[in-house]
């Protein structure tokens, strides 16, 4: 990283952490972009290991026919953390897995109903059949910034600059 670019992520985390608004310059004119299509929202509790009740909101979208990405977020409101990622994939492609990283991933079919599953927004009928396309998936959460905390606390998957 530049050191222009290190001293602006500096100079947004001080501001943030001083609780001032930023505003961020847009980049992205086209209005499409990774984050484009994220629609998908299912709310579930059971995602953080010490806040079993804790609802974790998540917004998803498919990536290709066998893997589908979810955004995990603390709440449904406007300024929410973004707390984690869910990957959703397809049976053949959990087969596919080295037996050493199975263990890591949740089958949706045992999953679904342990965690009081809601989907806003979608009818009755719409949901069930949400809920029947991913029964045979497999899921695998990774939770970086638990809900209430003032900033990610943890061990980073990359080694600081």
């Amino acid at each position: 990283m530049s050191k222009k670019a290190l001293l602006f992520v500096s100079i947004v985390i001080i501001i943030i952490s001083a609780g001032l608004s930023c505003s961020l310059p847009r980049t992205d004119t086209t209005g499409i972009s990774p984050a484009t299509g994220f629609t998908l929202h299912i709310d579930a509790k059971k995602h953080i290991n010490d806040m079993p009740e804790w609802v974790v909101h998540h917004y998803c979208k498919p990536i290709n026919k066998d893997v589908s990405q979810c955004t995990l977020f603390e709440s449904d409101e406007p300024n929410a953390k973004l707390i984690g990622v869910e990957t959703i994939i397809s049976p053949q492609l959990y087969a596919a897995l080295p037996e050493t990283e199975k263990p890591n991933w949740h089958y949706h079919e045992t999953e679904i109903p342990q965690v009081d599953a809601k989907l806003p927004g979608l009818s009755d009928k719409e949901a069930r059949e949400v809920v029947a396309a991913l029964e045979d998936t497999y899921g695998k959460v990774i939770i970086f910034w638990k809900p209430n905390e003032p900033a990610p606390i943890g061990i980073s998957i990359t080694r600081p600059h």
